[in-house]
């Protein structure tokens, strides 16, 4: 099907992905600046519609919260459109159902936005804030991708079924990093281990009373808040997942070599894969050592979140077209 309506609503899907890729770097500075409550009421803006509020009266923390609220409104209105569109038109009923959750995702996406205002940011709130954007974005790609002429011209390759299972694997490991990434960046764990690449200046964390109190004295010199054991182990956790995600990426690149010149375009989604992990571990090893710089680390959240992008275009392009044919395939 390649009639004007369909190249539309292709076109729309696609500006939906990126427009929900911007809208999540746009969180992560309003998180990296800690500038959540500088629009303190909701869903107004200091008493005005949203749209209704001064561009002149933008300025400091304003500008990241109330320009987050705005790029929030404007992906809620394309995803609306985008499931009105797919529920008058002819495609398949498992996109249409798609379709119709992630419009509940997004429309409960504003709903936890609008919590963490009102509730002072909570940090269970803001880090189910987080998850819910990252599971919304991979919702957007796989529409975008139900709906690509890719998908219904491509021809069907016979993937062995451990490279379709690394890549799920793979994909899986990534959503979990970003799991643990929200939870280290509303927890204050960004900085709970200061030093790179030693830690507490270990090579391996013994997460004694004696590595604590080395990490806290590094912070105090530093002018930082003091952390805790469990915060330690957070930021531990999200960078031993880091080592264990590009060693899994590594090792299914080279094994699966011969495979993935088969397909160009599958072979180009891999690479382009490897070079955001390459990108992705400089920029958090760059958050570290510029003691959590706000744009190095919203940059490092924005990657993290192609990289997940990247990981299920990968798995949708190496699995059955149809969605009823995942399980047998």
């Amino acid at each position: 099907m390649n009639s004007p309506s369909h190249t539309w609503l292709r076109r729309l899907s696609k500006l939906t992905v990126f427009s929900t890729l911007f809208l999540i770097f746009a969180g992560a500075l309003v998180k990296s600046h800690e500038v959540g409550l500088s629009v303190p009421d909701w869903p107004t803006t200091y008493g005005r519609q949203m749209f209704a509020f001064p561009l002149s009266e933008m300025v400091g923390g304003i500008f990241y919260e109330h320009g987050h609220r705005l790029t929030a409104t404007i992906v809620g209105f394309f995803t609306l459109v985008q499931t009105v569109w797919l529920g008058f038109s002819t495609e398949p009923q498992w996109l249409k159902k798609l379709g119709y959750f992630a419009l509940g995702a997004v429309i409960l996406q504003g709903l936890f936005g609008g919590i963490t205002v009102l509730y002072f940011l909570p940090p269970p709130v803001s880090i189910i804030h987080g998850i819910l954007a990252q599971t919304f974005f991979i919702m957007t790609i796989v529409l975008a991708y139900g709906l690509s002429i890719e998908r219904t011209k491509r021809v069907e390759s016979d993937w062995p079924i451990d490279f379709k299972k690394g890549a799920l694997i793979i994909g899986g490991l990534v959503y979990i990093q970003l799991v643990i990434g929200a939870l280290m960046r509303h927890t204050a764990s960004g900085l709970a281990i200061p030093d790179f690449p030693t830690m507490g200046g270990l090579w391996f964390p013994t997460f004694s009373e004696t590595m604590i109190n080395n990490i806290n004295a590094h912070l105090f010199d530093l002018d930082l808040d003091m952390v805790s054991r469990t915060q330690v182990i957070i930021h531990f956790m999200h960078r031993l997942v880091a080592v264990i995600i590009i060693g899994a990426i590594g090792f299914f690149a080279h094994r699966y070599s011969s495979f993935l010149k088969q397909d160009k375009t599958t072979r180009l989604t891999m690479w382009t894969i490897v070079a955001i992990v390459a990108l992705q571990f400089t920029l958090g090893a760059a958050t570290v050592l510029t003691e959590r710089s706000p744009f190095i680390a919203s940059f490092h959240v924005l990657t993290g979140a192609a990289l997940l992008g990247a990981c299920s275009l990968f798995t949708l392009r190496i699995h059955p077209q149809k969605w009823s044919d995942w399980k047998s395939g």
